[in-house]
């Protein structure tokens, strides 16, 4: 990982400062204290942004000799942070004991943690554990948080994913007499949490982002899971164990990370830590402990494994050590055989078999070049018949290119001057796809079914086909054999023993969105003129959202699509922050009976309540129905606004991350990254003739087979 640049930093001096470092006069009652900073790098970024407040630093390792093995960047931060912004770093700080490991009477405005965690393998392997142990993690932070705070002071937390409700922070904090005053996404300005008052935020001028606070682009684009308002200062989320973790995510996956804020309240908490007197339970976390020195030994480091599992863990951590490298030694054991077999294969393909259409020899420049960049380069003779990258990748999965008179396995294979390539028309493998095999219409497990073909009475030839396409088919496009448009064409000019047919995909069904598509197909040219007159499809989509749909959806409303089309929607970034932004208007929903050509119609079906344990509130979702004859392309995306709008958004929908991340594990592991929608009905009107053709919808999709799941998961547990 690059260092972050700060210059020569013993050169500098109060006296020769840039104008940004020279010192400010700090601002009154405002003091900051972070905890578990890894790298300093959260410390340093709220003072490179707002220059006025006193922060101080505080980490867990034991002193700056330790912490410079840990982070690389770690010394020229605290030399910054102590030299330039004269604040302070404390060591050996542990955060559920602030007020017995600062030795220190001050009291602090602010707070703040981000992403606490124990770093305790052992507890993979047990959910539940888990949450219980980091609980009383987030219970024994607030309760020593508390004890070094100003009477008006905050406490601030930064979670991500599920694990505010896994580990339940709202009730740690309650049980602690706190009450959460702000909650935050991580890509929002911090003004919005980091002040109290309206006052404050006005008396802290946040200051420019300098050149030299960049750091990695994987820090700031979002690649770890989620954007940091402090990136653009300096801040990146790095591991406890640092430079010197040993496994291969070297960086955490931070996804859905949130600000929490919690003040003082005077609400009076049932069973409140002054009143439990239980033998052997924890007044802050309530555990209970077999003996006395059980529970001393608990509440001397609360962030320690338990007394009842600390014998063990160094047994635990070595055993699934042994596994992972038992695991590592057979999947590579099972890759070596594949690559062996592919070789065997390999070595059985002459390239006189096949009918080359071009060869060329690699000149000097394009040395050391992968071919799937080759191939497609206007200066590459290959480049006359490979256009593209997915038709360089497609080439090589058909077997058609061949390399020093091999075939080419691997897309991101090297070249080197002088090499041979050649494009053959057909494959020269050993093994040749049988003709009337519709081996091509399968795509990752998934195969494109053709449900039902519907001949013109009025035009000889001319037929409507309705084809079941599945997740990650795109529609239309000649550009690739892989599209529906193409799978349809060679299907029928198999079936129909025709050399050349045309193809006109009706339906422009979004390529994330699987279900029933309408293709038109004829033995000469099709025009608009043929179709418009003379056909109607209606599109009836089968959706699952996030919440418990009103009562009056049963029945159906209908609200508009939107005149400017989703096409014109665009995210716009700010400098503040990432915003979704439309130029269209609100999302009205009405009972009144609206044109389907520009509306949608939207009927509830189903409604589950997911099972939430330990939870103050319900978590639903709903299975819809929607119809729309609306056909400028790609539906489900409009349909999958809509729903934002409305405030139901589709389960799995990317701008939905928020609700996706509260589902159950269980739930999330089925779903995968499949977007809960598909399309598997339609209303074909065609020369006067209604016909209906109907699929079976996606179980994803459906509220009984998401109750029969959680249920048989409840059961067992």
């Amino acid at each position: 990982m690059a260092k972050v640049n700060l210059g020569n930093l013993q050169e500098l001096s109060s006296a020769n400062l840039p104008p940004s470092h020279q010192p400010i006069k700090m601002a009154e009652g405002f003091d900051l204290l972070t905890v578990g900073d890894g790298d300093l790098s959260f410390s340093i970024s709220l003072k490179r942004a707002y220059p006025s407040i006193h922060v101080t630093a505080s980490t867990l390792v034991e002193s700056t000799t330790e912490l410079y093995k840990l982070y690389n960047n770690a010394a020229d931060i605290s030399k910054e942070f102590t030299e330039v912004w004269n604040e302070e770093i404390l060591y050996k700080v542990d955060a559920t004991n602030l007020k017995g490991t600062i030795n220190s009477e001050k009291k602090y405005d602010l707070i703040l943690f981000n992403h606490p965690h124990l770093g305790d393998s052992t507890l993979l392997k047990s959910e539940a554990l888990a949450a219980q142990r980091h609980y009383s993690l987030l219970s024994h932070y607030f309760y020593s948080a508390k004890e070094v705070l100003n009477e008006n002071g905050r406490i601030h937390v930064c979670l991500s994913g599920n694990q505010p409700k896994t580990w339940n922070v709202i009730q740690a904090a309650r049980n602690c007499g706190l009450q959460c005053v702000s909650q935050e996404s991580t890509k929002c300005p911090i003004s919005k949490w980091l002040f109290h008052h309206d006052d404050e935020t006005s008396s802290h001028q946040l200051a420019e982002a300098k050149p030299h606070y960049k750091i990695s682009r994987k820090f700031r684009n979002g690649k770890l899971g989620s954007k940091h308002f402090l990136s653009r200062y300096g801040y990146r989320h790095r591991r406890t164990e640092g430079d010197l973790f040993q496994g291969d995510a070297k960086e955490m996956n931070v996804q859905e990370s949130y600000n929490f804020v919690f003040a003082h309240t005077d609400e009076k908490v049932s069973n409140s830590i002054d009143n439990m007197e239980a033998e052997n339970t924890c007044h802050v976390c309530h555990m209970r402990f077999d003996n006395k020195e059980d529970l001393c030994a608990h509440l001397e480091s609360p962030a320690l494994p338990d007394v009842a599992h600390r014998s063990s863990c160094k047994e635990e951590k070595l055993a699934m050590e042994e596994r992972k490298h038992a695991d590592a030694k057979s999947s590579s054991q099972s890759n070596v055989s594949k690559i062996e077999e592919r070789n065997l294969t390999t070595t059985s393909i002459d390239i006189n078999n096949a009918t080359i259409l071009i060869e060329a020899t690699v000149e000097q420049k394009f040395d050391s070049k992968r071919i799937k960049w080759l191939c497609r380069q206007e200066d590459f003779p290959l480049s006359k018949y490979i256009k593209s990258k997915s038709q360089c990748q497609d080439a090589i999965k058909n077997g058609r290119i061949f390399l020093n008179g091999h075939v080419v396995l691997d897309t991101g294979r090297f070249v080197r001057e002088n090499d041979v390539v050649s494009l053959v028309k057909d494959s020269g493998a050993a093994k040749a796809k049988d003709d009337n095999s519709d081996e091509d219409s399968k795509s990752s497990g998934a195969v494109i079914s053709f449900v039902r073909e519907i001949e013109s009475h009025r035009k000889e030839g001319l037929s409507l086909v309705v084809a079941n396409k599945p997740v990650g088919v795109r529609c239309v496009g000649s550009f690739s054999a892989t599209t529906l448009e193409m799978k349809t064409k060679k299907h029928y000019e198999r079936s129909r023993h025709v050399k050349t047919l045309f193809c006109h995909p009706l339906t422009k069904l979004d390529t994330g969105c699987g279900g029933l598509c309408a293709v038109a197909i004829s033995p000469s040219p099709i025009s608009e003129a043929d179709l418009e007159s003379s056909l109607n499809i209606r599109y009836n989509f089968t959706v699952l959202v996030h919440g418990k749909t009103p009562e009056t959806w049963k029945s159906g409303v209908y609200a508009k699509v939107p005149a400017n089309g989703v096409r014109q929607w665009k995210r716009q970034k700010t400098l503040d922050n990432d915003v979704e932004v439309d130029n269209g208007s609100t999302i009205t929903i009405s009972t009144e009976a609206l044109d389907l050509e520009n509306a949608v119609l939207i009927k509830a079906l189903d409604v589950l309540s997911i099972p939430q344990a330990g939870e103050q509130y319900e978590q639903f979702i709903s299975t819809l129905s929607i119809s729309s004859g609306h056909d400028d392309g790609r539906l489900a995306n409009v349909i999958a606004y809509i729903l934002r709008k409305l405030e139901y958004p589709v389960v799995n929908d990317r701008f939905a991350k928020r609700e996706y991340s509260c589902l159950p594990r269980r739930m999330k592991n089925i779903l995968k990254q499949k977007v809960c929608i598909g399309c598997y009905s339609l209303t074909i009107e065609f020369e006067g003739a209604t016909q209906l053709v109907t699929a079976e919808s996606h179980k994803r999709t459906q509220c009984k087979f998401w109750r029969e799941t959680l249920a048989s998961l409840t059961s067992t547990s």
